[in-house]
């Protein structure tokens, strides 16, 4: 009797994952298209003879009930009869029945398989801008020199601040403490950074450095980190489909967040 899951290099307690994640690898290894050697066509067909067994939960109980030694019949009745309690009921033609439908949370993980590439595309598109921001926020800042046009004080719920205009009609918002290093007519240097031209810092003529606290590298830099580790883990981690499809969404959703902190920070 052949050892299946000795063919597929598997254990006897894989998971249907693992089983279908070994078929792939050693069909690609062994297909008569890939591998010219001689026995390549009769290693392909064990090999997918092994996950033909495997694959179909009915086959493989019944194979492991063989494997382990028992020869215990089981009698499967082809065509059941039974009796409703309401006479008038008549079962609808070509209804699967209950028993054989699959569960709810195996129908969203089947949903999740067929949609997983979507998913891992989005994880890797979301990776790219999040190297694209790491390198706007690593590499030196470009400085432009504008003249301060005007200073007002904002009043708050949660206290005081203020903003500063610029000669080029911009407004940069500040906290009260570094009020008294900025007065009108002043020259300052907006530091921006080299790709995405984000303001981080205001350079004034007497060397005091201000960072800007609204910018998706001040304060909500947090959310740039979290998009940075889920595309990582939604790229690279590969054990289960529910939680690279999962992490595939959280990057969906969190680029609309990162984009919304990107248009404030601009």
């Amino acid at each position: 009797m052949k050892n299946y899951y000795f063919i597929l290099q598997i254990s006897i307690h894989a998971r249907e994952a693992d089983i279908k994640r070994a078929y792939r690898r050693l069909a690609l290894l062994y297909h008569p298209d890939r591998n010219s050697s001689i026995d390549a066509a009769e290693k392909f067909r064990e090999i997918t003879e092994a996950y033909e067994a495997l694959s179909d939960p009915v086959k493989k109980f019944l194979y492991d009930q063989m494997l382990a030694g028992d020869s215990t019949e089981i009698v499967v009745e082809q065509n059941p009869t039974t009796t409703h309690r309401d006479p008038r009921y008549r079962p609808r033609p070509n209804a699967e029945p209950l028993h054989h439908r699959p569960s709810a949370r195996r129908q969203m993980l089947d949903l999740m398989d067929r949609h997983l590439s979507k998913a891992i595309f989005i994880s890797k598109v979301t990776l790219f801008f999040c190297s694209v921001l790491f390198l706007d926020f690593v590499l030196p800042v470009s400085k432009n020199s504008e003249r301060v046009m005007g200073i007002y004080t904002i009043g708050g719920k949660y206290g005081s601040s203020f903003k500063i205009e610029t000669s080029k009609g911009k407004s940069y918002r500040m906290s009260t403490n570094s009020l008294s290093y900025f007065t009108n007519f002043d020259d300052v240097k907006i530091c921006t950074t080299p790709i995405l031209f984000v303001p981080k810092r205001i350079e004034t003529g007497s060397g005091f450095k201000h960072r800007l606290p609204i910018s998706i590298y001040g304060n909500f830099i947090f959310f740039p980190i979290i998009w940075l580790i889920t595309s990582l883990f939604g790229v690279f981690y590969k054990e289960t489909v529910e939680m690279r499809f999962n992490l595939g969404v959280a990057n969906f959703l969190l680029i609309f967040f990162n984009l919304i902190i990107f248009y404030i920070s601009k």
